[in-house]
């Protein structure tokens, strides 16, 4: 691995995903990103560090052996891929989406030598209450605890704040009430969550981290 820094992105196209993008674009210790992304038609953003990599996730899961990466070599990961149940209605799909295609991702990374692993999970991922979602993401950090990243951080935000390619008017309805309340309960930004990722990956304190709702806001000022 050279000193140069080169990042990777899954989910790429969403509310976190484009954030991340952006923001490693600007960061100066990155040289290169690499956007995994589903189609050309998620590839509004352009930067001269910036590339688009369609990516067959379908493809990776079944022959990872024979998966050609975007770069031979890697340094950061970021996963921000996630569906919605109105989106995904088949559970089985769900399920590939959430937790089978981030563990994919995170073997890859580590065939290309990477060194931190960053994922997007969610405030109450510990298992603690009764849902589906909650159960899906408490299995993903479990998978990704075991891939073995000398460097990995698992953020869990609360209801996300901004500009969303879809409108969920479930979500936008409980914003206003989510920014008044205290601690991981406040609804927080996107970017936020974004940056905190990327500082955790500069971070030289090794090992495993959860990283709060509570303790990410602000973290894009």
């Amino acid at each position: 691995m050279t000193n140069r820094k080169i990042a990777w992105v899954a989910g790429a196209s969403g509310l976190i995903g484009r954030s991340l993008v952006q923001q490693l674009c600007e960061d100066k210790q990155y040289e290169e990103v690499y956007a995994f992304v589903r189609s050309q038609n998620s590839s509004d953003y352009q930067h001269q560090k910036l590339s688009y990599f369609i990516c067959d996730w379908n493809k990776l899961l079944q022959n990872p052996s024979s998966f050609e990466a975007p770069s031979r070599e890697v340094s950061d990961l970021f996963c921000a891929l996630g569906s919605t149940k109105k989106k995904t209605p088949n559970a089985m799909e769900y399920v590939r989406i959430d937790v089978e295609y981030p563990e994919a991702f995170a073997k890859l990374g580590k065939q290309h030598d990477a060194g931190f692993y960053g994922l997007v999970s969610a405030n109450g991922a510990d298992g603690k209450m009764p849902s589906t979602y909650l159960s899906m993401k408490k299995d993903v950090e479990h998978r990704i605890k075991h891939c073995d990243y000398a460097h990995a951080a698992i953020a869990r935000p609360s209801l996300l704040l901004g500009d969303r390619e879809e409108f969920r008017l479930g979500e936008k309805a409980s914003e206003f009430i989510c920014k008044l309340l205290p601690g991981n309960l406040k609804a927080i930004d996107g970017a936020d969550v974004a940056a905190a990722l990327i500082r955790s990956a500069s971070s030289k304190d090794l090992g495993f981290s959860i990283l709060s709702s509570k303790s990410m806001q602000g973290a894009a000022k």
